[in-house]
């Protein structure tokens, strides 16, 4: 979308307000508004050093993006310009402005002076600065978040002095956040709240903090080539008091810089206020809660000898990391008592000095090891052991319910089946009508159709819908498909029967077959998880040989009879018929069970799929 108005960029404009849209040169002094051929100046973000920043829009790449104009005619301010552009065209590092090779060009004013604007072109950082931050935690900001931004600026650090750069004016003003989804959370709570959500774990620091950025790289310096005195750059309150002398620089500068920077940000404070008049360093730690391995961090790059702090980025990161880690343990995962005792240790050794900090960092960090290894050892062993518990009574819950409910319905389904299909005139009324309608539709049936017919059938669509109904074994409780597997599994399974009697009287393992083939059909219409033919095939198998174990230990049911014989369908065959289809449902279920529970897990963690 294009901008509806533009500013002209002539530091010596009368009128730079009074550019519009659409034409090509401002109508106050003639500059012209179209930059390099793509870039139309927006508005002015503000005037600072030697620079003046203005929010331009890139016609090419349709974003926003900021251009930095020099003001200063000074030979020196224009070199450390063009050095400024060259160091940021060739970095390419998340904390740092991306900038492109040709973002470089100079803009020639006649009007009402004549003179030349070096321009520089740089990405649009969403955020705010660490001085903005600081006036929002007047008391100080949280230690989990400028120790994660500590880190940052550590990482930023060392990538411009693996490319022999150094940045020289680290501070607040020159570190920016970028904006993050959650900042807003943060802007919007009171210092307090928001440090006991980030010692809570509710806020991860890295979310709320956001990616660090350093700015205003115009000072930068080379360490290639030969070295003398620095140009005499500084900001007072962060510089090193080698850089404000003018002396020999080296990264050394940039970690007391940030030193200092972190101070500002823990106490809320200029770290001015802290210097010793005597001896020069700033005494600060005792305004500031700050854990003693991130404040002995900070005390190393704050020493006044360049030759004492940190040899290299890298170095002062570990530490930060080592805060942070020990930080979050101490916090989150370290009973009470190991808490007290590990700051006992730290007080002592922070009482002791550098050598006895290293000591007994190491010590606490051990420490720290040994006993959360052991703890979560013991953790992991107990938390093994209810979930094997809770597994386990889950299992047998929904087993145990599933057969309920199941030998429930078959007793039901039986019982209703058995009173319509031989003490009323109903089931033989309807199975007359059902053979008749069969011969209608395919010719003479080679099976006659008998009362029992409708014993199997109500038997199978109680067990399916007691089976459904306790919606065991992951199903999807299809009423409807299960009621009518049910019905279809066990009448054709009567069908076999009925055909096996026509060759010879009906025996145990008659009733075998029939139970494998009534189960698995029931099995194939509750809806249960893949794999639905193994579930199946298990609680068939498993079914007809508990069936078998039955049949051939006791004497054969009653059932054998009535189907070999109807005319004596009494409250012997009655009870035996309701007991054999409710233990066939019973032990459907059961093997139902075994094959969701314990089969195919087992099979699962062996590699089958």
């Amino acid at each position: 979308m294009q901008p509806q108005s533009l500013h002209c960029i002539n530091p010596d404009c009368a009128s730079p307000l009074s550019a519009a849209d659409g034409k090509k040169f401002c109508l106050s002094c003639g500059a012209p508004l179209l930059l390099n051929r793509r870039y139309l100046p927006l508005k002015k973000l503000g005037t600072g050093g030697f620079a003046i920043t203005y929010i331009i829009y890139d016609r090419q790449t349709k974003t926003e993006r900021v251009l930095k104009v020099l003001i200063e005619t000074a030979p020196k301010a224009l070199a450390l310009f063009q050095q400024e552009a060259a160091v940021l065209a060739r970095l390419r590092h998340p904390g740092v402005p991306r900038v492109e090779r040709d973002s470089y060009f100079q803009i020639n004013l006649r009007h009402p002076n004549p003179r030349v604007l070096p321009c520089l072109v740089m990405e649009k950082i969403a955020g705010e600065t660490l001085e903005a931050v600081i006036d929002r935690f007047p008391q100080g900001c949280p230690e989990a978040l400028a120790l994660d931004w500590a880190i940052q600026a550590a990482d930023i650090l060392g990538e411009l002095h693996r490319h022999q750069i150094i940045h020289r004016d680290i501070k607040p003003a020159n570190l920016m956040i970028r904006r993050s989804p959650n900042q807003s959370l943060a802007k919007s709570l009171s210092p307090g709240s928001f440090l006991k959500m980030l010692n809570q774990g509710r806020i991860p620091p890295g979310s709320v903090g956001g990616q660090l950025v350093a700015i205003d790289f115009g000072g930068v310096k080379q360490l290639r080539g030969p070295q003398g005195t620095s140009t005499r750059l500084y900001s007072p309150g962060y510089s090193p008091p080698e850089q404000m002398a003018g002396a020999l620089v080296g990264p050394g500068a940039d970690f007391y810089a940030l030193g200092r920077t972190l101070v500002h940000l823990l106490t809320g404070r200029s770290p001015t206020e802290f210097d010793d008049p005597k001896t020069g360093r700033c005494r600060w730690r005792q305004h500031a809660s700050v854990s003693p391995l991130f404040a002995n961090a900070i005390e190393e790059t704050l020493e006044l000898d360049p030759n004492k702090r940190p040899t290299s980025a890298a170095k002062i990161q570990a530490r930060l990391v080592n805060a942070s880690n020990l930080t979050t343990i101490v916090r989150t995962r370290v009973p009470g008592l190991l808490t007290r005792l590990l700051e006992m240790v730290l007080d002592v050794a922070d009482r002791l000095g550098k050598r006895g900090w290293d000591l007994a960092t190491t010590f606490a960090i051990a420490l720290v090891s040994v006993i959360l290894f052991l703890y979560r050892a013991i953790a992991g062993v107990l938390q093994t052991f209810f979930n094997v518990l809770s597994w386990s009574l889950q299992a047998c819950f929904d087993t145990v319910l599933a057969m309920w409910l199941a030998g429930l319905g078959a007793s039901v389904g039986a019982g209703t089946g058995f009173a319509l299909a031989y003490w009323s005139p109903m089931g033989t009324e309807a199975i007359a009508r059902l053979s008749q309608l069969l011969t209608q539709w395919f010719g003479p049936i080679p099976l006659p159709l008998d009362p029992v017919l409708i014993l199997f059938s109500m038997a199978g669509l109680g067990t399916a819908l007691g089976l459904t109904e306790a919606g065991s074994f992951g199903q999807r409780r299809r009423f409807v498909t299960a009621g009518l597997m049910g019905t279809v599994g066990y009448g054709c399974g009567w069908l076999v029967l009925h055909a096996a009697l026509e060759s010879q009287p009906l025996a145990a393992p008659d009733l075998v077959g029939f139970s494998a083939i009534a189960i698995a059909s029931i099995a194939l219409g509750v809806g249960l998880p893949k794999p639905h033919l193994f579930h199946a095939s298990i609680s068939a198998i498993g079914s007809a040989f508990l069936v078998a174990r039955l049949l051939y230990t006791v004497s054969p049911p009653a059932l054998l009879h009535l189907l070999s014989d109807a005319t004596n369908a009494g409250w012997l065959e009655f009870w035996e018929s309701i007991a054999f289809f409710s233990a066939l449902g019973i032990v459907g279920s059961f093997f139902l069970g075994v094959s969701y529970y314990l089969l195919v897990p087992v099979l699962k963690l062996l590699g089958w799929r």
